[in-house]
């Protein structure tokens, strides 16, 4: 079975009391525009009343999102991808337009053929089209602090145009696990790809659980 995640410390965290610094992104409430120069084709559609986004093709897109990241921040989001397998996945953090080549600092990738290449970046899983609904919990104050007004969705493929579809629901960004919407998260095992040593303190405090 393939192994798709490190898992730190705990295989299910309880989420209870106030939901006051709580709050799943509805997307209807915001633009969804082209980012930088990694718009280069496809389409994006909101669905699911606002909780899911869809994109399709070769397109990372962003949202004015203001967001100031601590060392207790959690990212939670639910994932799929299907048809072909992308070169990357991920979700991303940045404050204006501008995107270079290797710049990773302020990105999270989840998966995709060149995923494990990327070893200055921050990689938290190596899915494929076709593993399913998986939703993720990552804490991401562990990789990128700061203050940020853009949040940024990730479908890379540039060596196929078309053909790649990805979808985050259910995006959340939270301070304290006690605030957080998403009641339970499942640790499983390491990927077997994330043998650099770069990467394995990158993995601490990042956990995934498979929908059935």
């Amino acid at each position: 079975m393939k192994t798709l995640f490190k898992g730190a410390f705990i295989t299910a965290l309880l989420a209870f009391g106030s939901f006051a610094n709580a709050s799943i992104i509805n997307f209807n409430d915001y633009a969804i525009s082209g980012y930088a120069t990694q718009a280069r084709s496809g389409s994006s559609t909101v669905e699911d009343g606002g909780f899911t986004l869809s994109l399709a093709g070769n397109l990372w897109v962003d949202i004015f999102y203001n967001s100031v990241l601590t060392s207790d921040s959690i990212l939670n989001f639910t994932f799929e991808a299907t048809g072909l397998n992308a070169e990357l996945y991920g979700i991303g953090f940045d404050n204006d337009e501008n995107y270079a080549a290797g710049q990773s600092e302020n990105f999270g990738f989840i998966g995709g053929t060149q995923a494990h290449e990327l070893v200055t970046a921050n990689l938290f899983s190596d899915y494929e089209s076709g593993d399913g609904v998986v939703s993720f919990s990552i804490n991401i104050g562990d990789y990128v602090t700061g203050s940020f007004n853009r949040l940024i969705f990730i479908l890379d493929n540039d060596a196929q145009q078309s053909g790649s579809f990805a979808s985050f629901s259910n995006v959340e960004i939270c301070d304290n696990i006690l605030v957080c919407q998403t009641s339970s998260v499942t640790a499983v095992s390491e990927p077997s790809h994330l043998g650099f040593a770069g990467l394995m303190l990158l993995m601490v405090g990042a956990l995934r659980r498979k929908i059935k």
